[in-house]
C-alpha cells in the first residue's frame, strides 16, 4: 500500500497540483472547441507536457514552448516551400532539422534545451500534416501554433492565478534544510580534533564513515536550491528585487561546502596531528545553525564570536606546545574562512527572510546552468535520432496516407528529442512503456464505453478528468519511476482519446493511433539501444574524463561557474546504472577531490600573483600549475604523476609558509599564509584523489577496471 500512497493518501500540495492540472486541461479543451480549432486534443496534450509541480517552472516552460513552436512553424513552412512536391526531400530536410534539434536539446540546458526539443517536434507536425491533409501549409502551421500558444497561455494563467507561492516556499524550506545540514557538517568538523577515535580512524581510511557521500549530498542540495531560485519570480513577482541576493547566497553556500570539503578530507587523513583548537570555536555557531536556521541573527553573532576567538587563538602559542606547523596554519586559515563566509552567508539569509532589500539589489545576474556540458554524448544521441527518424521517414514516404505512418513520424520527432535529453534513455524506456500501457487501457474505456454516452462538454470532462487527476498526482512524486509514467500516460491519453470538434474516434482510428504510438516508442528505444551502444561503465568513464577536462580549464572560468559545473557533473555520474560488476574506484571521491584540486589551485594562482614572491618561487608555482593542467586535460592521469604532483605541491606549500613567516607587513603575511594553506590543501586533495583509485590491497588500478587480486598498475 505504501507504494500507492501517492494515489490513496496524497499530500495537500499533490492534490492542489492535480486540481490545477485538471482545470488547465478543461480550459484548454473548452477554448479550443469554442474557437473551433481543428484538433482540440493537441491543446490538452500540450498542457500535459507543460504542466509542472512548481508553478514558476510551468510558466517558464510555457514561454519556452511557445517560442519553440513559433520557430518550428517558420522552419516547417520553409521546408514545405522548398520541397512540398517531394515526399523524399521533405522527409530528408525534416530528418536533418530534428537531428539538429536533438543535438542542441542534449547539449544545452533547461529552457533552451526544452525549446529546441519543441522546435523539432512541432516542425515535424507541420510538415507531415501539410502533406497529409488537404489544407495549405500556412493554415496548418497557424493551427498548430495556435493550439500550442493557447495551451501555454492557459497553463501560465492557471499557475499564476490559482497556485500558492509554492516555488518561493520550496526555495525557503530547502534553504533552511541546507543551512541546517551545513551546520551539521560544521559540527562534525569541530569534532575531528583531538586524538583519533576509532570512528575517525575509519574516516581516514575511507571506509564506512566516508565523508564524501555527505559532502556530495550538501553540494546536490545547493545546486537544487539554485535551480529552484530561477523560477520564483515567474510565480511570485515580488521576489524579483531579491533575486540577485538569493543568487549570491546560493553560491556562498556552495563555496562553504567546498571549503568544508577540503578541510574535512585534510583532517580525516591526519587525526591528532594539527592543532584543531581553532575549530572548537565553530562548534557553538554550528549547533545554532543546525538547530535553528531561522534564527539567523543569533547564529551570525555566534559566527562573529567564533571569528574573534580564532584570531585570538592564532596569536597564542599552539596547544601542543611546539612552533606552529603548516598543518596548524591550514586549520587556522580555513577555520577563519568558514567563520567569515558563514557570517556573510547568514547576513544574506537574514535579508532574504526579512526581505530588507531595495530594487537595485535585485537585478538578476542569470544562472550558471545554461552552458553546454557534454558534446560527445550530444553527438551520440544526435546520431541515434538520425537513425530513428530516418527509418520513420522511410516508412512515411511509402505509407504517407496511412494514419499509423503519420503518427509514427510525428511522434518520432517528439520522442527522439525527449530521449536525447534523458541521462539514461534506455533505462527510461520502461517508464514510457508503462505510461503507454496505462493510457491505452484508460483511453479504450473512455473512447468506447463512456464517450458514446456523453452528449455535452460537462459529460466529456466527467469522463476524462478522473484519469488526468490521477496522472497529476503521479507527476508530483519525486521518484521518476512514478512521475515519468504519470506524465507519459497523460500525454498519450490525450492523443488516444482524440477529442475533436463534433467527432468521436472509431475503433479503427483508436487501433491505428495505438499502432503508430507503439511503433514510434519501439523504434526510438531500439535506436537508442543499438546505435553506438555505450555501457554504463563506459559512460561513467566518459563522464570522469569530462570532469578532468573541466578541472584543467577551470582557471578560464569564474569560480561560480567552475564550481557549479563541477558539482553538476558530480551529481550526474551514472553510479546507479553500473551493473556489470562493481566499480573498482570511487567516482564520487575522485570528483570531489578534483573539485578541491581545482578550487585550491585557482586560489593559489590568484594569491601568488598578488604576493611579492621571489622569481624562483613564483616560477615554481606557475610551472607546477601548468604541469597539473596538462596532466588532467581530458583524461585520468597516471597515479605516479599525481603522486609526483602531490609531493611537489606539498614542497611548494612548505616554501611559501617559510616565506610567509618572514613577512613583517600583516596583510601580506596573511595573504602568503593563505597561499601556503591553498597549496597544502591542494596536496591533500591530490592524495585524496589517489586514494580514490586504490584497490582493496592498495595497488593502483586503471579507470573502470574490474577488481582482481593480481591487478597492479
Amino acid at each position: 500500500m505504501s507504494r500507492l500512497s501517492w494515489l490513496f493518501l496524497p499530500s495537500a500540495d499533490s492534490v492542489g497540483f492535480a486540481l490545477r492540472f485538471c482545470l488547465a486541461i478543461a480550459l484548454a479543451l473548452f477554448l479550443s472547441m469554442w474557437l473551433e480549432l481543428d484538433r482540440p486534443y493537441w491543446a490538452a496534450l500540450e498542457v500535459a507536457v507543460m504542466m509542472q509541480p512548481l508553478p514558476g517552472l510551468a510558466v517558464v516552460r510555457g514561454f519556452a514552448r511557445a517560442a519553440g513552436t513559433l520557430v518550428a512553424g517558420c522552419v516547417g513552412l520553409l521546408i514545405l516551400a522548398l520541397f512540398y512536391q517531394s515526399y523524399e526531400l521533405s522527409a530528408a530536410a525534416l530528418v536533418i532539422w530534428i537531428t539538429f534539434c536533438a543535438f542542441c536539446s542534449n547539449l544545452l540546458r533547461n529552457n533552451l534545451s526544452y525549446g529546441f526539443a519543441i522546435a523539432g517536434f512541432i516542425a515535424g507536425v507541420t510538415v507531415i500534416l501539410s502533406h497529409t491533409l488537404d489544407q495549405p501549409p500556412f493554415e496548418i502551421a497557424v493551427a498548430r501554433t495556435s493550439e500550442c500558444v493557447l495551451a501555454a497561455i492557459v497553463t501560465a494563467a492557471v499557475n499564476v492565478l490559482f497556485s500558492p507561492p509554492k516555488t518561493a516556499r520550496s526555495y525557503r524550506e530547502s534553504r533552511l534544510r541546507l543551512l541546517g545540514a551545513l551546520g551539521g557538517e560544521f559540527v562534525r568538523l569541530a569534532g575531528l580534533g583531538g586524538s583519533p577515535t576509532a570512528e575517525q580512524g575509519e574516516t581516514a581510511q575511507g571506509t564506512d564513515d566516508d565523508p564524501h557521500p555527505v559532502l556530495q549530498d550538501l553540494a546536490a542540495q545547493a545546486l537544487a536550491l539554485e535551480q529552484t531560485r530561477q523560477y520564483i519570480s515567474y510565480e511570485y513577482p515580488g521576489f524579483a528585487h531579491l533575486n540577485r541576493m538569493a543568487r549570491r547566497l546560493d553560491y556562498d553556500i556552495l563555496a562553504l561546502v567546498s571549503a568544508a570539503s577540503s578541510l574535512h578530507v585534510y583532517l580525516a587523513a591526519r587525526p591528532g596531528q594539527p592543532d584543531t583548537t581553532p575549530l572548537q570555536a565553530l562548534a557553538e555557531p554550528a549547533r545554532r545553525l543546525q538547530d535553528a536556521p531561522t534564527d539567523w541573527a543569533r547564529a551570525r553573532q555566534a559566527f562573529d564570536a567564533a571569528y574573534d576567538a580564532i584570531i585570538d587563538n592564532a596569536r597564542r602559542p599552539a596547544s601542543h606546545g611546539r612552533p606552529r606547523t603548516l598543518a596548524d596554519w591550514v586549520v587556522i586559515s580555513r577555520a577563519l574562512d568558514l567563520a567569515d563566509r558563514g557570517r556573510a552567508a547568514l547576513i544574506k539569509h537574514g535579508m532574504l527572510l526579512t526581505e530588507s532589500l531595495t530594487a537595485e539589489d535585485g537585478a538578476n545576474d542569470g544562472s550558471e546552468f545554461g552552458h553546454p556540458m557534454d558534446i560527445r554524448n550530444a553527438l551520440r544521441n544526435a546520431a541515434r535520432t538520425l537513425v530513428a527518424v530516418s527509418l520513420g521517414g522511410m516508412v512515411w514516404i511509402n505509407f504517407h496516407d496511412q494514419l499509423p505512418a503519420i503518427l509514427l513520424m510525428i511522434l518520432l520527432a517528439a520522442l527522439t528529442t525527449i530521449f536525447a535529453t534523458l541521462p539514461n534513455p534506455v533505462a527510461a524506456a520502461g517508464g514510457f512503456g508503462k505510461g503507454l500501457a496505462i493510457a491505452a487501457i484508460a483511453a479504450f474505456v473512455v473512447d468506447f464505453l463512456l464517450l458514446p454516452q456523453a452528449n455535452s462538454y460537462a459529460m466529456l470532462m466527467l469522463c476524462t478528468l478522473p484519469f488526468y487527476f490521477a496522472a497529476g498526482l503521479a507527476m508530483t512524486v519525486p521518484n521518476i519511476a512514478v512521475a515519468l509514467p504519470g506524465r507519459i500516460s497523460a500525454v498519450m491519453f490525450s492523443l488516444l482519446v482524440h477529442v475533436q470538434s463534433g467527432a468521436l474516434p472509431s475503433f479503427t482510428t483508436y487501433f491505428q493511433i495505438a499502432l503508430g504510438i507503439s511503433g514510434a516508442v519501439g523504434l526510438t528505444i531500439l535506436a537508442f539501444r543499438l546505435v553506438l551502444p555505450v555501457t554504463a561503465r563506459q559512460r561513467l568513464r566518459e563522464q570522469m574524463h569530462g570532469v578532468f577536462d573541466e578541472m584543467a580549464g577551470g582557471d578560464r572560468r569564474t569560480r561560480a561557474r567552475f564550481e557549479t559545473r563541477m558539482y553538476d557533473r558530480l551529481n550526474s555520474l551514472a553510479l546507479n546504472d553500473v551493473e556489470d560488476g562493481p566499480v573498482t574506484f570511487s567516482p564520487r571521491q575522485a570528483v570531489l577531490a578534483s573539485i578541491n584540486i581545482g578550487l585550491e589551485a585557482r586560489t593559489l594562482v590568484v594569491l601568488s600573483q598578488r604576493l611579492n614572491l621571489d622569481a624562483d618561487l613564483h616560477g615554481a608555482i606557475e610551472a607546477e600549475m601548468t604541469r597539473l593542467r596538462a596532466q588532467f586535460a581530458g583524461r585520468s592521469p597516471a597515479l605516479e604523476t599525481v603522486m609526483d604532483a602531490q609531493r611537489n605541491t606539498h614542497a611548494l606549500a612548505q616554501r611559501v609558509i617559510e616565506h610567509a613567516v618572514g613577512i613583517e607587513e600583516i596583510a601580506e603575511r596573511r595573504q602568503a599564509i593563505r597561499a601556503a594553506v591553498s597549496a597544502e590543501l591542494m596536496a591533500s586533495a591530490l592524495a585524496d584523489y589517489m586514494q580514490a583509485f586504490q584497490s582493496v590491497d592498495h595497488s593502483a588500478i586503471a579507470l573502470g577496471e574490474r577488481p582482481s587480486s593480481q591487478q597492479a598498475d
